[in-house]
């Protein structure tokens, strides 16, 4: 199933999620940091965390999978389809057959249920982070009200995915909003915003500045090169061997796909909009106004001004006593000639 698209866009797409990639998630509980906190050795963590975690479970879920797939004498691909099946149709099922059943089954969907709030807690914290920080004079003294009203807007957004035919509506929402063509393209730009445009270069001294030492170029190449050629890549290869979506046996009318790239669009044409609106709203040159679009508008956070004022001041001292020791190593009452003749006497 190499070759098809949508192996390459779930893979991808499931990496954003589980390292909380483009979802905001990293940033908006990030930014609660100190200034010198080590991101460096949090990221690293967290990644070998994650891709333990991934391995184990694939142990579990393909071990599950081949053991159905010996009861009922067909191929391992035959037992279930990728979706919501798997978790609460399939393992229900294996959970029934391990003694004692009743307990499996509590600790199961105990699991499923903090998962699901762990889940909800990043995603609802990331939205409220970015909402709140953009309108504090309005926003940060109801932030308790106004994250529990949005909370409930987006709990009724979500209740025709559990009506009878709502299994229908969870899929077009999965396959072209949660894991689709939208979150390739606003990572895309969030990559190429930050390293090709604020500078990976500017990026990587940040990094420095904040932890205390180099990070290794490994991570600069991927900034640069190889993390935006992957997104390419996939976004390329996802028109090229396009499949419409499925339900199982059920296709869905032409209409539905029609919905589903809607939805898409949906996030990913702000973007370009955005730009063609600041074009056009701007005044001065199309060179005053690309150049003024392209430069960063960062409003430093008091740790970091200071970080900065005393990195200057640091090095400042640090030349001050090179200075001294220069002129006191061509005072004449003790400076030998080989002194001189390096400074240039």
């Amino acid at each position: 199933r190499l070759y098809e698209a949508e192996v390459w866009i779930d893979g991808g797409t499931q990496i954003f999620f589980s390292y909380g990639v483009g979802i905001g998630s990293l940033l908006a509980l990030g930014s609660y940091n100190k200034f010198h906190h080590n991101c460096h050795r949090d990221a690293i963590f967290v990644c070998c965390v994650n891709s333990f975690t991934s391995i184990f479970s694939a142990c579990v879920i393909f071990s599950i999978l081949g053991y159905m797939a010996h009861q009922k004498g067909v191929e391992v691909g035959e037992v279930v389809q990728s979706g919501p099946a798997l978790a609460f149709l399939v393992y229900p099922e294996v959970v029934l057959a391990i003694a004692p059943s009743p307990f499996w089954a509590f600790l199961f969907f105990i699991m499923l249920l903090n998962l699901g709030l762990d889940t909800q807690f990043s995603s609802v914290e990331s939205l409220m982070t970015g909402l709140v920080d953009n309108w504090p004079e309005q926003l940060r003294p109801h932030r308790k009200k106004f994250t529990l009203g949005m909370t409930v807007f987006m709990c009724l957004l979500g209740l025709p995915m559990i009506t009878r035919g709502g299994i229908y509506v969870f899929q077009l929402m999965d396959f072209y909003a949660a894991s689709g063509l939208s979150l390739l393209w606003c990572v895309f730009f969030q990559t190429i915003a930050i390293c090709w445009v604020f500078g990976a270069k500017k990026f990587y001294l940040c990094i420095e500045e904040m932890i205390g030492y180099r990070v290794s170029m490994y991570w600069y190449v991927c900034w640069v090169f190889l993390a935006p050629a992957f997104m390419v890549f996939i976004f390329v290869f996802y028109f090229v061997r396009y499949s419409p979506i499925t339900m199982g046996a059920y296709h869905y009318p032409a209409w539905g796909e029609v919905l589903g790239f809607a939805i898409s669009l949906s996030s990913m044409l702000w973007v370009p909009g955005y730009a063609i609106y600041y074009l056009l709203s701007t005044k001065g040159s199309w060179s005053e106004v690309l150049r003024q679009g392209v430069t960063p508008v960062i409003k430093p956070r008091k740790e970091a001004v200071m970080a900065e004022e005393k990195a200057r001041l640091t090095y400042q001292d640090v030349r001050d006593v090179e200075l001294n020791i220069e002129e006191d190593l061509c005072d004449e009452s003790f400076v030998s000639y080989d002194s001189k003749k390096c400074l240039g006497e």
